[in-house]
């Protein structure tokens, strides 16, 4: 088989099980993701997403980055745009001054950081796609703190296992394997494997 025909089967095989772990998590609003049964499809979904990039991506593949002229002239909002919450209006009417980014659990120095001592952080900026789990995409140019420079801050114990990330809701206590990142407003809770790689 030619060096072009095993790629091209590779992008094939690539895509169908891309296309199909996202069929599965598009149910993932309102009262249907409720049901026991949903749940139960959506975390099977979640494994075979997990599984086909393990096992069609190189441990140590970056996102691929874009140029400024394929940023998406109508990017779609990721969540709420107009969040009822009075917590939320006070914050977003001080700028987000008062809003505070906490790392715990297994650090060496656990974290409470404003927003101003994120900004005097070194930042970096990347032209990546976003790909959400509704089935839409656009590409998007992101600046912020890299997770490795607050990791190094907040220096990672030997014994954690996984980064988990809880937004938008009230962290539960800390599993004994993981270093927390807890952000008042976002999405949903995301837990990582501790990386075992650099991280740009």
């Amino acid at each position: 088989m030619s060096a072009k025909a095993k790629l091209d089967r590779r992008g094939f095989l690539t895509r169908s099980l891309a296309v199909a772990s996202t069929a599965l998590l598009g149910g993932c609003d309102g009262e249907l993701s409720e049901q026991p049964w949903v749940k139960r499809i959506l975390d099977k979904a979640e494994t075979l997403t997990r599984v086909t990039q393990r096992a069609l991506i190189p441990a140590d593949a970056l996102a691929r980055e874009y140029s400024d002229a394929d940023i998406s002239k109508d990017f779609k909002a990721n969540g709420s745009t107009g969040v009822d919450d009075d917590e939320y209006r006070a914050l977003a009417a001080n700028g987000f001054a008062d809003w505070k980014l906490t790392v715990g659990g297994l650090v060496e120095t656990p974290l409470e950081l404003t927003l101003a001592d994120l900004r005097a952080m070194p930042a970096r900026t990347q032209i990546t796609r976003h790909d959400c789990v509704e089935g839409w995409s656009c590409i998007g140019k992101w600046t912020g703190v890299p997770l490795k420079a607050l990791l190094d801050k907040a220096g990672l114990k030997p014994s954690a296992r996984y980064i988990v990330f809880y937004c938008a809701e009230i962290s539960p206590r800390p599993a004994m394997t993981t270093a927390n990142i807890t952000s008042p407003w976002g999405s949903r809770t995301r837990s990582i494997p501790r990386p075992s790689l650099p991280m740009r």
